[in-house]
């Protein structure tokens, strides 16, 4: 049995809301298609897997698409963890076991793993340390070989993922507001995905405005949304606006000054509007999901590391993947599985406010706020909250370094994070034939094939656009566009360079090929692509829709079966008229 199903809507439904609070009510409609082409894209995506660079990543035909067979009828399973960074307490205390090669290799103390997490930097010993690249610091590093366990002896590599608020990786980031005494006023949390605010943006860059000015600060102007180029380059100079040339605007900045880092200045800067740190992303979530319905061998799925090193989906060590992944692939052992509409990944209230008391032991529940998305409107009575503020006004008399839970002083966010959870749900469907059980992922090192990740204007791309929507090819335009990939041959040259969509009428001609690109949304560490610059030419016939995309290495055959060499989707789209 299966429950009809025709569009993906966005998280908590909470674009109704947004457009007429706005009052841009006639954008809706544009904005609910263009979010369902997004998530359908994603979730083709995520069921292809990865046939091109890897073996038994694919196709992972556990994760059903619901457009195509309706939703499963079972009562929606709903995964949980919580939102401090798991892996900077691994890498950086570890119960004090941790090895930091920069200290020496010692640990550091519990107190000063909450004071890194709150900032994301650290004075220890006279020396400023830094998760995040700083001229003025020396950048923490940590082991980079964690499979089966962690080798404490080294390799070591640079702590990522990189960003003013990367560390922060569970799906759950904040930005904290203090007085001029240094103590905490107010905490803004935020769960929501960047990909709901790049869709609005392509549409109209005020609406992103209008939210930011509601839910951030009232001082913000459009102009600080802008992206802007760091460096000179091909297409722009630096601090100057990044065009799209697919909608005419300047590209919107996801970590722009209002929505970066931990610490917020009313009126100045900072805040936390969305997420920001690279794998916290909608896409990636709805393909770690699908990878962990793989069925691995017994004695490499035994628990959360065993699995997660086996099929090598998301991030070791953090509490977000390996659990989702766990959870996720349990639920598959007698079932398809598919994210629950609407798919998001949602802060849950607080556990209880019973233990949250003031200094005198006052209650102090009315100072957390749902300020996006509801409260147990979810599978399982679970919370879709997208943003929330712990906020004690200055008349209270107290702030909230004065107010404790379970007898602990919140001197630190992450005496509230334990207190919290983050959520997200999948609904199971009955299995038509028993699953397959497949070895662990490994890299196809005889024949393998550019993976496609990434695909937008050549402008967006030089302005180092994180953005994973899919890119618009108008009919009746030319323009120009990078196709990130992972894995291309070596020996790719402009001469012998081929990139082929599934819509005939959308051509590419490659006009540079190369061997370095930047990093994409999703991933912790960056590196290990490539990029084909094309002109792309679109037919004013081209039929509307999602379009496929790959890249041919040069041995291979000129027109390749789908067999021979898989499409990849969600990375195009021909729009509607």
């Amino acid at each position: 049995m299966s429950t009809p199903f025709t569009q993906f809507t966005s998280p908590a439904e909470q674009a109704p809301k947004d457009y007429n609070k706005l009052g841009l009510e006639d954008q809706l409609s544009t904005f609910e298609t263009n979010w369902n082409n997004n998530v359908t894209g994603w979730t083709q995506m995520s069921v292809i897997g990865n046939p091109w660079s890897n073996l038994n990543d694919a196709p992972r035909s556990g994760y059903y698409n619901p457009l195509e067979s309706g939703y499963g009828t079972q009562t929606p399973v709903t995964i949980t963890w919580q939102p401090f960074p798991n892996r900077l307490w691994t890498f950086f205390y570890n119960n004090g076991a941790a090895v930091v090669p920069q200290l020496g290799g010692k640990a550091m103390t519990l107190d000063q793993v909450m004071q890194l997490t709150d900032h994301g930097q650290i004075t220890l010993n006279n020396t400023l340390y830094s998760l995040y690249p700083d001229p003025k610091a020396t950048q923490l590093q940590i082991p980079s070989v964690l499979c089966k366990s962690i080798n404490w002896n080294g390799p070591y590599a640079d702590f990522s993922p990189s960003g003013p608020r990367g560390w922060l990786d569970e799906y759950c980031e904040w930005s904290i507001t203090r007085d001029p005494d240094g103590n905490m006023r107010s905490i803004m949390f935020t769960s929501e995905n960047p990909a709901y605010f790049l869709t609005m943006w392509n549409i109209d860059p005020n609406a992103v405005l209008g939210l930011y000015q509601a839910y951030v600060d009232p001082r913000v102007k459009i102009e600080d949304l802008y992206l802007r180029y760091t460096a000179d380059g091909p297409t722009g100079k630096a601090g100057e606006p990044v065009l799209d040339p697919t909608t005419g605007q300047p590209a919107y900045d996801t970590v722009n000054k209002w929505n970066s880092g931990t610490v917020r200045i009313p009126g100045v800067s900072g805040g936390a509007m969305h997420l920001t740190s690279g794998p916290n992303t909608l896409s990636a979530e709805i393909y770690l999901a699908a990878a962990a319905t793989i069925l691995r061998p017994l004695n490499s799925s035994r628990n959360q590391q065993s699995l997660i090193c086996c099929a090598q989906y998301g991030q070791n060590y953090r509490n977000s993947d390996p659990h989702i992944g766990f959870s996720a692939n349990q639920a598959a052992v007698n079932n398809l599985i598919s994210l629950t509409n609407p798919i998001g990944l949602y802060l849950q209230q607080p556990k209880s406010f019973s233990t949250w008391k003031g200094p005198q032991g006052q209650d102090v529940s009315s100072y957390w706020r749902v300020t996006r998305g509801t409260a147990g409107t979810g599978p399982n009575n679970s919370d879709q909250i997208l943003q929330a503020v712990f906020e004690v006004p200055q008349s209270a008399g107290f702030s909230i370094n004065d107010i404790t839970i379970n007898g602990t002083p919140i001197d630190y966010v992450w005496v509230i994070a334990n207190e919290l959870n983050v959520a997200l749900s999948v609904t199971p469907a009955p299995l038509t034939a028993p699953p397959k059980e497949c070895d662990c992922v490994a890299a196809n090192t005889t024949d393998a094939q550019p993976w496609p990740v990434q695909l937008l204007p050549v402008d967006l791309f030089y302005g180092q656009s994180p953005s994973d929507l899919p890119a618009s090819f108008a009919p009746g335009t030319s323009g120009q566009f990078v196709l990130v990939v992972q894995g291309a041959d070596p020996n790719t040259t402009v001469a012998n360079a081929r990139v082929q969509f599934s819509n005939p009428d959308i051509s590419a001609h490659v006009t540079q090929f190369l061997p370095d690109a930047s990093a994409i949304p999703g991933q912790t560490d960056g590196g290990g692509t490539q990029g084909y610059i094309m002109t792309i030419t679109v037919s004013s016939n081209a039929a509307p829709g999602l379009v496929s995309v790959r890249a041919l290495n040069p041995s291979e055959a000129a027109n390749p079966s789908a067999t021979q060499h898989p499409w990849e989707s969600g990375l195009a789209l021909v729009p509607d008229a």
